[in-house]
């Protein structure tokens, strides 16, 4: 059995039988593996970034360039369309001159929002013992020293 969230905002429950069954038919650590592959598409940190501001309604390219702080435009271009690509957001363009481009959550992007809030829930709860983690951490220099490569 496997612990998951039932995004009601306390409570843990169990995953049921099949859906453990269906993730241990697949090898998440396969790259070639589909599920592998959309889960280091979520993974990605300006996709829950870029997912998260498209929650919030269509956005141009520009808008998402000034939200997403700290994405370069080559990185912001090669996210958009690996989420285009995946069939989580949507690319919409408007006949005008110049062109005019927005993107939106599609049926199956909003479908992934309610898991990205678990996980942006658990880290507003938890940032403070992640700090302390990594103050402790930092300050110990034998846990540096472990990861040294000899």
């Amino acid at each position: 059995m496997a612990l998951h969230h039932d995004f009601n905002g306390s409570q843990l429950t169990y995953l049921p039988q099949p859906a453990l069954e269906r993730i241990a038919k697949m090898n998440l650590f396969d790259t070639s593996c589909a599920g592998h592959q959309v889960l280091e598409l979520i993974a990605n940190k300006w996709t829950i970034l870029i997912m998260y501001a498209l929650t919030q309604g269509k956005k141009r390219y520009s808008e998402l360039k000034q939200q997403v702080v700290g994405v370069s435009p080559k990185m912001l271009i090669q996210n958009l369309r690996n989420l285009e690509r995946y069939g989580l957001i949507e690319r919409e363009v408007y006949p005008s001159v110049p062109p005019r481009v927005e993107y939106s959550l599609t049926p199956l992007g909003t479908s992934l929002v309610e898991p990205l809030a678990v996980l942006g829930e658990w880290a507003y709860q938890h940032i403070a013992d992640v700090k302390t983690a990594m103050e402790h951490y930092d300050s110990n220099p034998d846990l540096n020293d472990y990861w040294e490569p000899k």
